[in-house]
């Protein structure tokens, strides 16, 4: 694996392996979480997760005055 650093590129399969990779599927996730996982920048992870809402199920909801959280919704 390459050092990560600012030619390091993330896909958005990447962010989805983080949290299809969790023990609990269901629990939401920040950009932070996702960040430290991937070792990304917030930033990064931030444009990425709304690529992924955009373009699939993924959802989030903010839930402070600048917090948001984002999960992929389990069909029951």
């Amino acid at each position: 694996m390459s050092p990560q650093g600012r030619d390091t590129e993330f896909s958005l399969s990447d962010v989805t392996a983080v949290f299809e990779s969790r023990d609990d599927y269901a629990e939401p996730l920040t950009a932070s979480e996702i960040a430290e996982r991937l070792g990304c920048s917030r930033r990064t992870a931030l444009n990425k997760l709304h690529d992924l809402e955009a373009e699939t199920d993924l959802k989030s909801k903010k839930v402070g005055g600048r917090s948001r959280v984002w999960w992929i919704p389990v069909n029951v």
